[in-house]
């Protein structure tokens, strides 16, 4: 049969291195009941991160989310459960004047602790730097987002790669919650007028950037621990907490972003003769580090920013310490709008989880176990129960006998296991396991032993 009715949660580097009555439902039950049953083996539910951008994989108990460059603030949700992620930040690379690159960003690595479930961090991925409208046409003149120093015929620095607690609408000179920061690298400095006076590098992230040849502008120094990185001689821009300096005269490379941005480089220089010297590169940016983690390692990767976490392991009624117990009589028991484990022991009982994410024992006996609002797992044990997921994303498991799983609203992951059960995933998106016995499965009709 394919249909049923209705049932019942730093240190620094390179810079830096941080219910209803018993006879009304179980009759409801066992009208629809009648005649055909199903079993299951256990099904392992693996909760999702809530995230705005990313694309998000699951291997096993670990997710891992992928932030990609898009020029706008992302945002990531902890997980229920998750106290701690596992990032990667890759900074963005500075601008090139002509066939002289711009310095690498830099990549980071590290743990973030102390963070709880429905915390909401933003993700901020760095941009390279770009040609735009306004850049000399061999140069990719324009800082990268999220704080890239701008240049006009030099290469701009690359944008920092980050991770805070509050959204880059607050400036960070209000209040810097970054968690972790990769930099970016310096923009390339724009050539001399003659020959041999050619276009100079950026810094890497963390490091200095070149001077400019035929006795020109100066490098910007890079971010360091606790200021922006020197500009370069003459005209170039300090960099700043969070962003790189503004090359010098148009010409000059601009500073990488970083925890603190490194230095816009030194302008050309003219001589008596009318020719031009070459600009300096741009300063990289300095990087910040959690406490225990990696880097900064320069690299040459796009920017981007990874987000992994290790799911919290469910409790089991094998595993689980109960806050609400029955006795081994016909007991009627119900929980509180919080997270309740309520084991009913031996008799045929009538649980009630009301509120929270519950889990249910219902041990010997023919049960009736709701888990009502939020996300329950429930187990029925022997005997033949009835099981009730009502709303939220729920994991029942009928245990040995003829059991009745209900789903209701959410998505719901079932298990009939031992017996001819009957299983009914109700609304939403549901995956049903009749396992071994006769089986009646519906919303999804299909699954192991349906």
């Amino acid at each position: 049969m394919s249909s049923l009715s209705a049932v019942v949660g730093r240190s620094w580097s390179g810079a830096h291195t941080y219910g209803a009555g018993r006879t009304g439902r179980r009759a409801r039950a066992l009208a629809v009941a009648a005649g055909v049953l199903c079993a299951a083996g256990t099904a392992l539910v693996v909760p999702g991160a809530a995230h705005a951008q990313g694309t998000c994989t699951t291997i096993g108990p670990t997710t891992t989310c992928t932030f990609a460059f898009t020029g706008a603030e992302d945002t990531f949700t902890v997980p229920a459960g998750v106290t701690q992620v596992d990032v990667t930040a890759t900074g963005g690379r500075g601008g090139s004047h002509g066939l002289v690159s711009g310095g690498r960003g830099a990549q980071v690595s590290g743990t973030l602790t102390g963070l709880s479930g429905g915390q909401v961090l933003y993700v901020e991925v760095g941009g390279d730097a770009v040609n735009s409208a306004s850049c000399a046409p061999e140069a990719q003149c324009t800082g990268g987002f999220n704080g890239g120093g701008n240049s006009g015929s030099g290469g701009g620095g690359g944008g920092a790669s980050d991770i805070r607690t509050q959204p880059a609408s607050i400036p960070l000179t209000t209040t810097d919650s970054r968690l972790v920061v990769a930099a970016g690298g310096g923009g390339a400095g724009q050539k001399g007028s003659i020959d041999p006076c050619p276009a100079t590098p950026g810094g890497d992230a963390g490091q200095p950037g070149a001077n400019g040849a035929c006795f020109g502008g100066t490098g910007g120094g890079p971010g360091t621990a606790t200021a922006g990185g020197a500009g370069g001689n003459r005209f170039g821009e300090d960099g700043a907490l969070g962003t790189g300096g503004t090359g010098g005269g148009n010409s000059g490379g601009g500073g990488g972003a970083g925890h603190y941005g490194g230095g816009g480089a030194g302008a050309t220089i003219t001589g008596n003769d009318g020719n031009t010297s070459s600009a300096g590169g741009g300063g990289g940016g300095s990087s910040l580090v959690p406490a225990g983690g990696t880097g900064p390692v320069p690299t040459g990767a796009a920017p981007s920013i990874t987000i992994s976490y290790t799911a919290p392991t469910s409790p089991t009624c094998a595993t689980a310490t109960p806050t609400i117990t029955g006795t081994n009589g016909n007991d009627i028991l119900t929980g509180t709008p919080g997270n309740d484990v309520i084991f009913a022991l031996r008799g045929n009982d009538i649980v009630n989880g009301l509120g929270g994410d519950d889990l249910l024992c219902g041990a010997d006996g023919n049960d009736i176990l709701t888990g009502g609002e939020g996300a329950d797992r429930i187990e029925g044990g022997n005997g033949n129960d009835i099981l009730n997921g009502s709303a939220g994303n729920d994991t029942p498991s009928g245990g040995n006998g003829n059991d009745i799983i209900n789903g209701d609203a959410g998505n719901d992951t079932q298990a009939g296991e031992a017996g001819n059960d009957l299983l009914d995933g109700g609304t939403g998106t549901n995956t049903n396991d009749g396992g071994a016995g006769r089986n009646v499965c519906a919303r999804p009709s299909t699954g192991p032993g349906c």
